[in-house]
Formats: structure tokens, sequence, C-alpha cells
């Protein structure tokens, strides 16, 4: 087996030997990164016919092109009801090809040649966006319950507020704004669907803007979102993903917004995940979601090669691994939560800190937040553009919310525009 995740390659050779014991079957794993060296080595091993038999990969993407470029096997038939049964409900259906992936792919496209409904991965790992850490020693310091997170917007700013009047310099807010859409996509969205539920939040899209980013509550919630601009941490907007990440890690900043995932990153960089309180994006006092939970998206799947010598193992191998007792074990020693559902299972097989975050997935559905829902955006949906309109909001105070959901209405026109 391959992974492009080094995180992983450890975890995952411990459950290989608590597999092997239990079935007699032997697993060899290979870590091969970064990213672009996987891929390319995915690529020559083609050729040569030396390709393991189980493949690590992004699921909902990369796992559909190796599958329709004939890489991976249709792993349909393999994939039994009761399978799915076991996974995260949003995730069930990632790793298969769909009718409208095809027909919106370009003419020379491999997935042209593919059929809908073959399924080219079992979903291994999940998370979500919006996703907040704070370091406890930092809330302590200004006055704060550690172990308490904020129940609301509100208190998230009051937060911020106690901690940068505790320590101006290293008391803020850290996210790669560098990268401009972090902001739009992980804290403004969840926010603003919080505050205006699944509906109103999907018209702020919608064309001809009678209802978007300029109308009053499109402002509302532009206006919220500007109230963290005298809390970002000093140079947020210099800053990649992993350099905000990492100067968190390092203590220059109170809070750290990014995903469930993140927090394998900082134990990466020394910060312990019993260091960290951690929550969602808080919703705001006045919304129409008093409670917010994330609706997991499938992160990486296992695939089967097209060229597996003993098809049969490689398969009971990635049924274990998706299995309550296999995902446990690599999501306790890697930090990544799986994309299985561990129920009340959870903090006897991932312990406290990874439980207490897929917690986070099992809130009212109706108030789920679904970032891999973009079915009411333009099907050629730039997300860079309205990320720069809101780093010109907060930090850089260039534009006020009305201003703002003026230039986001008309970002959205022109990608509509573009559509036909």
């Amino acid at each position: 087996m391959w992974t492009f995740k080094k995180s992983h390659a450890e975890a995952l050779t411990t459950a290989a030997a608590q597999f092997t014991k239990e079935t007699g079957i032997a697993v060899k794993v290979e870590a091969v990164t970064p990213d672009d060296v996987f891929v390319s080595k995915v690529q020559s091993a083609a050729q040569t016919g030396g390709l393991p038999d189980v493949l690590e990969v992004h699921s909902g993407g990369e796992d559909l092109e190796m599958g329709a470029s004939g890489l991976l096997q249709d792993i349909r038939d393999d994939v039994t009801e009761a399978w799915k049964q076991r996974l995260l409900p949003t995730t069930r259906e990632s790793g298969v090809l769909t009718r409208q992936r095809i027909d919106q792919a370009a003419a020379d496209s491999p997935f042209k040649n593919a059929t809908a409904g073959q399924r080219f991965s079992v979903p291994f790992t999940a998370g979500a966006f919006g996703i907040v850490y704070a370091h406890k020693d930092k809330l302590k310091a200004a006055g704060l319950a550690p172990g308490t997170p904020p129940k609301t917007w509100e208190d998230f700013l009051d937060a911020l507020k106690a901690t940068t009047a505790r320590d101006p310099r290293q008391g803020g807010l850290a996210l790669g704004l560098k990268v401009s859409q972090t902001g739009f996509n992980w804290i403004y969205q969840p926010l603003a669907h919080s505050y205006l539920g699944r509906d109103r939040f999907h018209a702020l899209w919608a064309k001809g803007a009678a209802r978007g980013f300029a109308s009053p509550e499109g402002v509302e919630t532009l206006e919220l979102y500007s109230r963290l601009t005298p809390y970002w941490m000093p140079g947020a907007t210099t800053l990649g993903i992993d350099e905000a990440d990492i100067a968190f890690a390092q203590g220059k900043a109170a809070f750290d917004v990014g995903g469930t995932f993140t927090l394998a990153f900082l134990a990466q960089n020394g910060v312990s995940p019993a260091e960290l309180l951690t929550f969602p994006v808080p919703p705001p006092a006045g919304g129409v979601n008093k409670e917010i939970s994330m609706s997991p998206l499938a992160l990486t799947g296992l695939g089967l090669t097209a060229t597996a010598k003993d098809r049969g193992a490689a398969v009971r191998w990635i049924d274990w691994l998706t299995s309550p007792a296999g995902s446990g074990a690599v999501a306790r020693k890697s930090l990544d939560l799986p994309a299985t559902d561990l129920g009340a299972q959870a903090e006897s097989l991932v312990g406290p800190d990874l439980a207490a975050m897929q917690k986070f997935f099992s809130g009212p559905p109706a108030g789920a937040y679904d970032a891999a829902d973009v079915s009411f955006q333009p099907s050629d949906y730039d997300q860079v553009k309205p990320g720069d309109v809101m780093v010109r909001l907060s930090p850089l105070g260039e534009l006020t919310p009305g201003q703002a959901g003026a230039e986001l209405d008309k970002a959205m026109a022109s990608m509509w525009k573009a559509t036909g």
C-alpha cells in the first residue's frame, strides 16, 4: 500500500500489524511524498507494472481521475450496503463517479469513457473546515475558562478581546489570509449559514442578486464578520495556511482557524491536543441556527489498483481499515478523523480529543453546514474572487460591509454571466 500522507504511514504500519495478527495477511505500507511526487510515481509505476495493491488518494477528485484512467478498479460490487452504512452519511458516495461529473467533463476527459455509478474508492478519512483552535494557557492568562468553548459568535469576539488585551502582539487570531479564500470559506460561510439558515444562505449566491450579499441580511452577515478586524494577528495577510498554523503553534496567536485535519499538523509542530480548546465557528446569538454542526467531507479514500496481485486480500484490508476497529486504530495515532461513524465507541477507539471533534458532525441536520454543497453556486465559481473582497473588508478595512456586499454581488454576476 502507498499513501501520500507521511503522517499516516506510521499509523497504517501499526494498524497493519494488528490486521496481520487477525488475518494472517501481511501488509507493507510506504509513504510517497509530497503530493506531486506521489502522482508521478503512481503514473510511472502504472507503466512498468509496479503499482501496489492499494492506494490512499484524495477523495472526490484524484480517486475518480485515477479510476477513469484505468489505474483503479471499480469496487462497487465489493462495497455492500452494510459497508456503506458504517460510514458517515455525507461521505458514503464519495469515490463514486456521477452522471453530472461525466456530463460536465471536457470532451477529452477520461471521465467520458467511464460509467456513472462506478466506485473507485472507499472514504477513509473525513473532516470539516471552520474549526477554531485556542491555546488553553492563553485563555487562562486572559481570565477565561480554558475548558469552555464560546457558545456564540459574540462570546468568541469577547474572548478575542480578552486575549488581545492581555497580549496585544500574540493574543490574536491566526489564519493564512495570503490564501484569501480561507477567511471567506472557513469563517464567513459557516457564520453566515448559521445566521441566515440554509435556504437564505444559498440565496446570497443566486443569479440576479435580489437577495444577495448587498441585501440588508447579506450586509448584516458581513458586518458580523468585520468585527474580527481588531483581533487578527500581525501580518495575517502575508502568511499562507501552513505558515499561520505554525505561527499559532509557536504561540504567536491565541486562536487559529482551520479544519479538523489541522489538529494533526499542530501536533507535528509540537502542540499536544490536550493543550488546545477546539470548537466550530460559533453561531451568532441572533441567528436562525442556535447550534452549529458540520457535515463532514471525505478527505482521502482507499482504492484498489487495476494490477492488484491479491484482490481478495486487498479488499479485506480496505474493509478492515474502514471498520470501527481499523479506522479507530489509524485515527488515534495519526490524529486524522475517520470517515467511519464511530458513534458511542468514539472515545474508546480514538481518545477524548478526536471524539470531541467527531461530535461536531452529529448536530441537528437542518442546521448542519455542508461545505461540499456547491449546487447553489455558478458552475465556474472562483472562490478567490470573494476571498479577495473579504480580505479588503477585514483585516484591511478598505471596504465597509455595504461596499463589500456590492463587490461580492458584482463578482457573482460576472460568474453567472460566464455560465450562460
